[in-house]
């Protein structure tokens, strides 16, 4: 039985596939096994996953029809054999020592789960199989370190890539199947079960990113799955207290659902889809504690005529509150001789 099952899941990815396999049979780690989910590929890609499972016991190949990436992972975790899982995109590459290293400090460390940085570029760069400092630090899930990492840039619950997981873990929280972002969700659900994590803060993980995935091509219904996962994340870290977490995402989601609304009512030109963002929008406003600020933006999106006659009762009642109903009613005078003096 091998120690690592490294889980691949596979679309249309013929061009970027055989490079991604290599990278992951070329490791200094040897005790793993491969699984390749040809999830409904019509390219070459579902005989490049046979070819190798023919040439290399350690791989197995699975075909199903087109489900989507979280089922094909979800597939994958019920047939693997190892006590860790590695999850890496079809159009991927990791460095030769990245399991190797993950797994030392895992061990190390006790940790259920450790992870190294991300390489974001269209094009592997030259030195990227140069040696690194396999150094880790041990990152306790509280609420400060997340904050801390959240405002670095560094937040540890976005991607299920880049990471080695206990699979106990894992199988606690499988993915969502139909949506995209679905690991958003799931690993944020995962760090907190593991309650620390190992991290390595070198780039062992190469991004492609590439315009034609779901998440970088042009707008369409698909990202709406974005405010999903934020509202889930949000229920998530409410019920664990942890407000001020809570509170970044909720910025993250007004943000998000304003724009969201705004494209699918005025560039996709999709009204009814527009009124069921807004009733989705309504019920997170009821069930979450947002903010003054994200409500203003969600307010400002969603109701552009009315927002003209909010500011100004606004600018009223926090002149009341912070210096009294006299210089709120000096004011108002000062704006009615105003109104006089350019009147006709």
């Amino acid at each position: 039985m091998a120690e690592i099952s490294v889980i691949v899941p596979v679309y249309q990815a013929q061009c970027y596939l055989s490079q991604c396999v290599d990278s992951i049979l070329n490791q200094s780690f040897q005790d793993l096994e491969v699984i390749l989910v040809d999830d409904g590929s019509t390219d070459g890609s579902g005989g490049i996953c046979d070819g190798y499972a023919a040439r290399d016991g350690r791989i197995t190949a699975v075909h199903q029809e087109n489900q989507g990436q979280a089922a094909a992972r979800n597939r994958a975790m019920g047939i693997a054999k190892g006590n860790w899982f590695c999850f890496v995109d079809s159009d991927d590459l990791i460095h030769p020592r990245m399991l190797e290293w993950l797994y030392q400090a895992a061990q190390d460390s006790g940790a259920a789960i450790s992870q190294c940085r991300m390489l974001e570029a269209p094009e592997l760069p030259g030195d990227f199989h140069r040696e690194r400092d396999p150094a880790y630090q041990l990152l306790p899930m509280d609420e400060e370190t997340l904050l801390a990492c959240f405002d670095r840039g560094e937040y540890p619950g976005w991607v299920a890539c880049a990471k080695l997981v206990r699979r106990e873990i894992a199988e606690r929280k499988p993915f969502t199947p139909g949506r995209v972002y679905e690991d958003n969700e799931a690993v944020c659900h995962w760090i907190l079960a593991a309650g620390q994590i190992a991290d390595i803060p070198q780039q062992l993980y190469f991004y492609r990113t590439n315009p034609d995935s779901t998440t970088q091509k042009t707008f369409g219904l698909k990202r709406l799955d974005y405010l999903w996962a934020l509202e889930r994340i949000m229920t998530l870290y409410t019920g664990r207290g942890y407000t001020r977490l809570c509170r970044r995402f909720g910025d993250l989601y007004a943000e998000a659902a304003a724009g969201c609304y705004w494209r699918v009512k005025y560039e996709l030109k999709l009204p009814r889809v527009a009124r069921q963002i807004r009733r989705d929008i309504r019920k997170t406003v009821l069930s979450k504690r947002l903010t003054k600020g994200q409500l203003e933006v969600l307010f400002d999106a969603l109701h552009p005529r009315l927002i003209g006659l909010y500011w100004p009762v606004e600018g009223c009642v926090r002149t009341l509150r912070q210096e009294g109903l006299g210089s709120l009613l000096k004011k108002i005078q000062k704006q009615l001789r105003k109104g006089e003096t350019h009147d006709p």
